[in-house]
């Protein structure tokens, strides 16, 4: 049995075990369990020493002390005089973070006098020749694994900038080709990119879609998000309408981390290769759509609901906020007994304090304003609304949706048929126990039901194609353009487009901004007295107060 040297006292010893990266990848060439090896090893010697340990097994790896879990509590329990010795195979084991972990960790070794226990000796912190020892060690690991990183990262820059995807997980409608490590389409995924960019650029029935609406609508389609969650979110669709990658580029090293933070590079440090990939959005597209997100921010309407007329237009003079409408229903009853709903419609600022007003007087007041202006009369701008317009009415890009959909559902049939017959032929040969069988041929059967009934609904929406369009109220839709318009004024085009997701638009199409001031909120038998500030975006019209 080893012996200590004289003048050391060990009281109780902590065995740290944590895999390196050379580890890993010794793991992923021969398939060994290094943590097990070096188990192995460090009893060997503990138990030469005849000492008591305890021990931690560190199962990640982390450049810093705080991504390491198990290292950060050796090092508490540590400090409160629970161990006096670190069992380790090598010093580098203990730390390759910054200087800052490089002093913390350094510090507590000499202040407190723990000794360090490698398979080849015993460092003694009050011995000036091992405490240089030490600090030597734990610099030149620094300096390795510095050394490594840099070597790992222009590798990577030199593939990226040759158009290779460095990335780990590819963006939706894309698959990393193994061979060539340069991205390829992605069926039916790139669909969906497709459908994101349409709907967000053209809208649906003459109604522009938000980030939420077309949230809200690939939800209700029941296609899984870019993570196979069922629910999509507002920024998702986001992050796919802005992301380069669509036009076949790749982007890399956008972004440097410090700490636990991701910091924002300059544009002119990304590396950027055009032409990597194929592209799945044409430029025209994909320009026309980044033109829209510049502009001011659209109404966050779900997909299932009806945009209102003035939704995203009239700020709180106030604090500046968007203005919302709200409905309240209620009954009141008649002498004679018989009920009446009444409906109550608000113009509401969200933000605690500031004032409310009736929506339809707003809505008159703006209404005021079209009527003391004129039609523009052949100007650039105007023409293309209204050319553009009129052939987004007339136009529906809701059919080819409907058939991506389909296409989408029956590529998605097809692999669960697959995905059986391997279950089938995997139990044939022995593969699947006979539960195993059962459960995974169970799982595949209720995926395919549910299929199978989006597919029965979707067809049925299909036979009703023809039925009136019915809006949020349940009453038939009125026809949203009719000749007249082009030669119509202002006032009598919003009227004639009677349908509230058209109006919106073409007031916003209009209106730069519109500031409310609640001068004095109305009361029983006195009406508010409102001042509205309309701002227009043609430079022919200027910015107008109309009071009420």
């Amino acid at each position: 049995m080893a012996k200590l040297p004289d003048g050391v006292h060990i009281m109780r010893v902590v065995n740290y075990l944590r895999r390196s990266r050379e580890d890993a990848d010794r793991e992923r060439r021969t398939g060994e369990d290094t943590i097990a090896l070096q188990k192995d090893l460090m009893d060997r010697v503990l138990h030469e020493y005849g000492l008591p340990y305890d021990q931690l097994i560190e199962i990640g790896s982390g450049e810093r002390i705080d991504t390491r879990p198990v290292f950060s509590q050796l090092l508490r329990e540590v400090a409160d005089n629970r161990y006096n010795c670190i069992a380790v195979k090598e010093i580098s084991r203990l730390t390759r973070g910054d200087f800052r972990d490089y002093g913390l960790v350094y510090e507590l070794l000499r202040q407190k006098r723990i000794f360090i226990l490698t398979p080849y000796r015993l460092y003694d912190p009050k011995n000036a020749n091992d405490l240089r020892q030490i600090r030597f060690e734990l610099f030149l690991s620094r300096e390795e694994f510095e050394t490594i990183r840099e070597r790992m990262q222009g590798a990577k820059y030199a593939y990226a900038r040759s158009g290779k995807f460095m990335g780990s997980t590819p963006a939706l409608g894309y698959a990393a080709n193994p061979s060539t490590q340069r991205l390829m389409i992605q069926e039916p995924e790139a669909d969906i990119v497709r459908l994101i960019f349409e709907l967000y650029a053209n809208g649906r029935y003459a109604k522009e879609m938000s980030y939420r609406a077309i949230a809200t609508y690939l939800t209700e389609l029941g296609i899984p998000s870019p993570t196979q969650l069922t629910h999509w979110n507002a920024q998702t669709v986001k992050a796919i309408l802005q992301n380069r990658v669509y036009l076949g580029e790749i982007h890399y090293s956008t972004c440097t981390s410090y700490a636990t933070k991701r910091l924002a590079k300059p544009a002119e440090e990304w590396i950027v290769v055009p032409e990597a990939h194929p592209p799945i959005i044409s430029e025209a597209l994909f320009f026309t759509v980044q033109q829209k997100i510049a502009e001011r921010a659209k109404p966050s309407t779900p997909g299932n609901r009806q945009t209102s007329e003035l939704a995203g237009i009239v700020r709180c003079n106030r604090c500046n906020c968007r203005m919302v409408r709200h409905v309240s229903k209620g009954t009141t009853s008649k002498k004679n007994g018989e009920k009446k709903v009444r409906v109550k419609e608000m113009l509401i600022c969200p933000t605690k304090g500031c004032a409310c007003t009736s929506y339809r007087d707003v809505e008159r007041l703006l209404l005021e304003a079209l009527r003391s202006i004129p039609l523009p009369e052949g100007g650039q701008h105007w023409q293309h609304f209204l050319r553009t317009y009129r052939a987004q009415l007339e136009e529906s890009p809701q059919q080819p949706m409907e058939e991506r959909r389909q296409r989408y559902l029956q590529q998605q049939r097809k692999r669960l048929q697959e995905q059986l017959e391997a279950i089938y032929r995997n139990f044939e040969l022995g593969i699947y126990s006979e539960h195993e069988f059962s459960h995974r041929k169970q799982s595949v059967e209720q995926e395919r039901q549910l299929l199978e009934e989006k597919l029965v609904s979707l067809k049925t929406a299909d036979m009703d194609e023809d039925a009136p369009a019915k809006s949020h109220d349940g009453t038939e839709r009125q026809p949203v353009w009719s000749p007249e318009i082009e030669n119509a004024t202002l006032l009598s085009l919003y009227r004639s487009l009677a349908y509230a997701p058209a109006q919106n638009r073409l007031l916003r199409f209009l209106i730069d901004s519109a500031s409310l001031s609640v001068i004095r909120k109305g009361k029983r038998g006195k009406p508010a007295v409102l001042e509205l500030a309309i701002s227009f975006r043609p430079s022919e019209l200027t910015t107008t107060h109309f009071p009420l």
